[in-house]
């Protein structure tokens, strides 16, 4: 049975995740640029805050903000409509309104109009927007019919603690890294951290904006956004921009989680052959973490509590008491509200 999504009202952070149906690798590098370029689009329509990415070829990561909903005049919805549709798109769609106040029909395109500011400030909305439309371009340039995607989109809210997101952050950046795509995540020009260090100024301005976000701070630079991501891949978040990423700045770990100056951990396993817990936070974001993927929410206990008391009854009674305690990055899973799309 299809759990209920956990979203908040007003303004939300969110790690969306979606994957190609039928296991198969549909995505190759000139899909991922069309996917990421609708992406965008979506996002600058919908008025979502694209923090950062990892676009692979069978499934995408995304670390978004949705700010609360606010009203959008008739100019800022033609921006934004032309952001989304494009230059010709745009310009029919302007035609046939203008036919239809000309008929004196202006009440159909307040309808359309409204149909449109609907879509917007919704992660749901978002995420449909771009979803369908590469599915409808995809099958179209491929001669394929019916949609690709597995389902719905999973989605985890995050805490919007600097150590949420910038610990998400550096588990999504990592996610060429653990498919073994490439060595280094700043040559991994399908996420956001590798796309910024290759110069795409949209990435930038993506960490930077999270960055700034994260730390409360007015207006990140990009080397300070780059610094504090390539900390946060190394498994250290630091406290505030510009600070120390050592464990000192807050980062207080449990006796058997402390850091090591090693270049990669070793894969231990026990005598039954089952994967040992790593020992570092840089080799555990070097894994799959199932709390950054199928967990309801993210973030400290007092954070997942509130979250659990806005949650209707049938759904709040599962996530009370099921929180997975995750103490060495100080972030807890409420596997309770786990969607299980």
């Amino acid at each position: 049975m299809r759990r209920p999504r956990v979203k908040v009202e007003g303004e939300g952070f969110y790690h969306v995740v979606s994957r190609i149906g039928g296991k198969r690798f549909l995505i190759d590098e000139k899909e991922k640029a069309i996917l990421l370029g609708m992406i965008r689009g979506a996002a600058a329509f919908s008025g979502v805050e694209l923090y950062t990415f990892a676009v692979m070829s069978n499934h995408f990561h995304l670390l978004v903000r949705v700010p609360r909903r606010k009203e959008v005049s008739d100019k800022e919805l033609e921006r934004r409509m032309l952001a989304w549709y494009g230059p010709g798109k745009f310009a029919a769609i302007l035609e046939k309104w203008e036919k239809w106040t000309k008929k004196g029909q202006e009440m159909r395109v307040a309808d359309e109009r409204d149909r449109m500011r609907a879509r917007m400030y919704d992660l749901s909305q978002f995420c449909k927007t771009f979803k369908e439309t590469y599915t409808q371009d995809y099958n179209r340039r491929h001669e394929n019919t019916g949609t690709i995607w597995e389902g719905r989109f999973k989605s985890i809210l995050l805490e919007g603690s600097f150590r949420a997101l910038m610990t998400v952050a550096g588990y999504i950046h990592l996610n060429p890294v653990r498919a073994a795509m490439t060595d280094a995540p700043e040559d991994a020009r399908n996420a956001g951290y590798g796309a910024a260090c290759r110069g795409d100024f949209a990435a930038q301005d993506g960490l930077r904006a999270l960055v700034s976000r994260a730390y409360r701070a007015e207006d990140s630079s990009w080397d300070q956004a780059r610094e504090a991501c390539a900390s946060a891949i190394e498994g250290k978040v630091p406290s505030s921009v510009g600070a120390s990423s050592s464990a000192q700045d807050g980062e207080k770990e449990s006796e058997s989680f402390q850091e090591e100056n090693v270049a990669d951990e070793v894969v231990e396993r026990d005598e039954r052959g089952r994967m040992m817990p790593p020992k570092t936070m840089r080799g555990l974001l070097r894994r799959r973490v199932a709390g950054f993927l199928h967990g309801g929410a993210l973030g400290g206990e007092r954070f997942l509590l509130r979250v659990a008391g806005c949650l209707p009854p049938r759904v709040r009674r599962r996530a009370e008491g099921l929180f997975d305690q995750c103490e060495f990055i100080g972030l807890s899973s409420a596997a309770g509200v786990r969607d299980a799309s």
